[in-house]
C-alpha cells in the first residue's frame, strides 16, 4: 500500500500532464520527461510538503527521485500502514 502523501506526487505530476490518466509507480520519470529541469525544484517542493520531510539540496541523489516508488522509498519512509 503507498504511503500516505505519495498520491499528492503523483497528483502533482499528473496535473502537469493532462494527456496521462495513470502513473505506474515504477514508470521513470526523468525519461519519460515527466518531471524535467525545470519542474525538479518545484518537484522537491511538493515532496516536502506532502512528506513533512525536509530535502537537504547539497545532498541530492537524482535515483531518489526517479520513480514514484523511489520517491516513497526516499522521503515516505516509515509513513506507510504497517
Amino acid at each position: 500500500m503507498p504511503a500516505p502523501g505519495i498520491e499528492k506526487v503523483s497528483d502533482w505530476i499528473l496535473g502537469r500532464h493532462p494527456e496521462r490518466t495513470h502513473l505506474a509507480f515504477e514508470e521513470d520519470l526523468i525519461e519519460s520527461r515527466l518531471v524535467d529541469s525545470l519542474s525538479f525544484v518545484e518537484l522537491v517542493y511538493v515532496i516536502e510538503d506532502a512528506s513533512g520531510v525536509e530535502v537537504d539540496f547539497d545532498n541530492i541523489d537524482i535515483a531518489d527521485f526517479k520513480t514514484l516508488s523511489a520517491i516513497e522509498k526516499a522521503f515516505f519512509a516509515g509513513a506507510g500502514v504497517s
